[in-house]
């Protein structure tokens, strides 16, 4: 069952990754599950040790989160025996976007014209003259900028079915490199990613 999962991990982070802009979350559900029934979380950390590519403060941020999340909809989490196991699955991915800029300059000058005059009884003009002429130059420079892709993906099993029931990611497109702002971001990505789950809040 555990390749049947990673199989199934890898498919949905592929997915998240190709589909993305900004905070994008997405989930899916077993509709046969009665989630009322699975009232304790018995926690099983991070799958394929994937929290390896965190540092110690954004993974307890993660998991400070979501046990606040499970907190406010009366769910207990539990060292074992639960009603359900939860998992965390984070990915993480540099991009790389070019960027074309391009700054033209130009310069120009105004035509200069003389007509002839006329003499007898029809008149006649004379032959005229006159010239311009104008140039410009334009330079394109192309720089690439970097940014961090972060997706987080949380996923639920019945324990006593052991089917995975419930699974949600929250995928961004530019994840902030300042830790003040990750303190900040990284509970409201992980409410986001909750709101999806079928019991909703009943604390507040």
């Amino acid at each position: 069952m555990r390749n049947k999962i990673q199989i199934i991990l890898a498919l949905f982070a592929i997915w998240v990754f190709t589909n993305c802009s900004g905070l994008k979350v997405i989930s899916d559900v077993d509709s046969t599950e009665d989630f009322t029934q699975l009232k304790k979380f018995e926690y099983a950390g991070w799958a394929n040790d994937s929290d390896q590519s965190l540092n110690r403060f954004d993974r307890e941020r993660i998991e400070a989160a979501f046990a606040n999340e499970a907190e406010l909809r009366g769910l207990e989490i539990v060292d074992s025996g639960g009603d359900a196991i939860a998992v965390l699955y984070v990915l993480k991915n540099i991009r790389t976007e070019k960027v074309a800029n391009t700054t033209t300059t130009g310069m120009g000058m105004g035509g200069m014209g003389m007509g002839g005059m006329g003499m007898g009884r029809a008149g006649m003009v004379g032959p005229g003259w006159g010239w311009g002429g104008g140039m410009s130059s334009s330079q394109t420079r192309i720089t690439e900028q970097q940014y961090l892709e972060g997706t987080l993906i949380i996923e639920i099993y019945d324990t006593k079915r052991k089917n995975l029931v419930w699974m949600a990611a929250g995928t961004s497109s530019n994840v902030s490199e300042d830790p003040k702002k990750r303190q900040k971001t990284f509970p409201k990505a992980v409410q986001s990613i909750m709101k999806e789950y079928p019991v909703k809040p009943i604390k507040e």
